[in-house]
C-alpha cells in the first residue's frame, strides 16, 4: 500500500482550489497587491498574475497622502514580506 505523502494534505488541497481565483496581498511595507493566485512554495513565496500594486504615498506638491496604482503584471510577492494573504473572489 502506498504511504500518504506531504502533497496530499487538507491544506495543500484547500490551497489548490484558490488557484486561478483573484487574491490580495499585503506586503510587508504596506503595499497592497491584487491579482490572481498563480502558485506558492513551501517558503511562502506567492506568484500573482494580472497583479496591480496599491500604495499610498506622499503628493510632493502638497504633502498630503494619495493612493497611486500601477500594474505590475506577473509578480512574487517573497514569503519574508508577505503579511496577509486574502481570496477576494471565488470568480
Amino acid at each position: 500500500m502506498a504511504q500518504p505523502t506531504d502533497v496530499d494534505t487538507p491544506e495543500i488541497r484547500e490551497l489548490q482550489s484558490m488557484l486561478g481565483i483573484k487574491a490580495r496581498i499585503e506586503a510587508s511595507d504596506g503595499r497592497i497587491f491584487t491579482g490572481v493566485f498563480m502558485c506558492v512554495d513551501k517558503y511562502k513565496n506567492v506568484i500573482l498574475s494580472g497583479a496591480e500594486e496599491y500604495s499610498v504615498n506622499d503628493d510632493e506638491d502638497t504633502g498630503e497622502k494619495k493612493d497611486e496604482r500601477r500594474y505590475v503584471g506577473m509578480i512574487m510577492v517573497p514569503g519574508k514580506h508577505l503579511v496577509r494573504m486574502a481570496i477576494e473572489s471565488y470568480a
